[in-house]
């Protein structure tokens, strides 16, 4: 079984590493030409949710601000609670007024694993938030 490579900016599956992506038209040097946390950005699209999973986890212990909205916009029915567990994490290590907010949107999610990280979170949040 081969490995199934993905294009980084619409996700088209493919079996192989093209240079040139047959559904968008563009090309893996451009993806080199982006700063590696808009990199990061786009893996949170990816089809596997490792891989989003570690995206989310890196930009959250880098503090990075410009990914609270995309965060927020993965807030979604259906979307794994363990991503969004990890997506709690990240938002709780920001620890800004608008990462709080999406926080607080979570804190009534209905999965009881992402409230319980909202709550295991809250109280170790950087600027001391609940």
């Amino acid at each position: 079984m081969g490995t199934t490579f993905f294009c980084p900016f619409c996700k088209k599956a493919s079996p192989r590493d093209d240079q040139i992506c047959s559904r968008c038209g563009k090309t893996l040097k451009q993806l080199r030409e982006f700063p590696f946390e808009e990199r990061l950005l786009l893996t949170l699209h990816h089809p596997l949710p490792g891989h989003r999973m570690m995206a989310i986890h890196i930009l959250g212990r880098w503090k990075y601000e410009q990914a609270v909205p995309a965060f927020a916009k993965m807030i979604t029915p259906g979307q794994d609670v363990y991503v969004l567990r990890e997506i709690v994490v990240a938002l709780s290590q920001i620890d800004t007024a608008d990462s709080l907010q999406v926080l607080e949107k979570l804190r009534s999610h209905p999965s009881p694993v992402v409230r319980q990280a909202c709550e295991d979170h809250g109280r170790q949040a950087p600027g001391g938030a609940q």
